[in-house]
């Protein structure tokens, strides 16, 4: 039985590392919750709030000191509407049609003041989607971050995954749907970066779903399709695991 060199282990470890690459999806202040009285001091929140959004802030921040030390790819994604979209009702379904909600260059569109993306913007490219009016369901690019763009190079973050060689993603932020019929950001965007041939590990304790009664079968629906389910503790053991 061969025993690794030092060398040998080293580059393992670095192959291991190389192959990560954490997404955070829309973790936005116009998706945490706030009440009436919050919203005049913590601007943007509450357009369409999901309820314990804010709770997942520490988790990720966490995981983003951790990854990158370890120089681990990290991204961000963001809604970034324009005000007159079919995206948004007066009305609205809650289903495909919304609360105006993330326009671009608003505080809502922000990210969480929170998080330590915010502060540095450096830890993290940032991707941009929904920007284009769409007209119905079928041409919406709000959900998947996977149709998610660099603004200033127009990469989408698929293809910036595969020019970076990661093979292996981590996916945390809001907000989950049911991971079937009616997935939403998150689950979007996991199942899709999983049908375009990534593994996709979600983060259970750091993402939240727009109805609370949903993420239970969210999860299994996305483990149905592939993806496996991870708590913030056990990547932190999977990394340290090759440390």
């Amino acid at each position: 039985m061969h025993t690794l060199t030092e060398k040998e282990y080293a580059t393992m470890a670095k192959n291991f590392i190389d192959s990560k690459a954490f997404i955070i999806v829309d973790a936005q202040c116009g998706f945490m919750p706030a009440n009436e009285n919050e919203t005049s001091r913590k601007p943007g929140f509450g357009e369409l709030g999901v309820t314990g959004g804010d709770r997942i802030i520490p988790n990720i921040n966490t995981l983003t000191r951790l990854l990158g030390e370890r120089g681990v790819f990290i991204a961000t994604t963001q809604d970034w509407h324009p005000l007159e979209t079919a995206h948004f009702s007066k009305t609205p379904n809650f289903i495909n049609t919304w609360p105006v909600h993330c326009v671009a260059n608003t505080p809502g569109a922000a990210l969480h003041p929170d998080l330590d993306v915010a502060e540095d913007p450096m830890l993290a490219e940032r991707f941009i989607k929904g920007d284009t009016a769409c007209t119905s369901p079928e041409n919406d690019t709000s959900y998947s971050g996977a149709l998610a763009y660099n603004s200033t190079s127009l990469t989408t973050l698929p293809d910036r995954l595969r020019e970076r060689q990661h093979t292996d993603i981590y996916v945390a932020g809001l907000a989950l749907g049911d991971g079937d019929h009616h997935k939403l950001c998150v689950d979007s965007t996991a199942y899709d970066l999983q049908t375009q041939g990534f593994n996709v590990s979600l983060i259970t304790d750091a993402t939240e779903a727009v109805v609370p009664e949903n993420r239970a079968a969210c999860f299994r629906n996305l483990v149905r399709q592939g993806i496996r389910l991870m708590t913030t503790a056990q990547v932190i053991e999977e990394i340290e695991s090759q440390s």
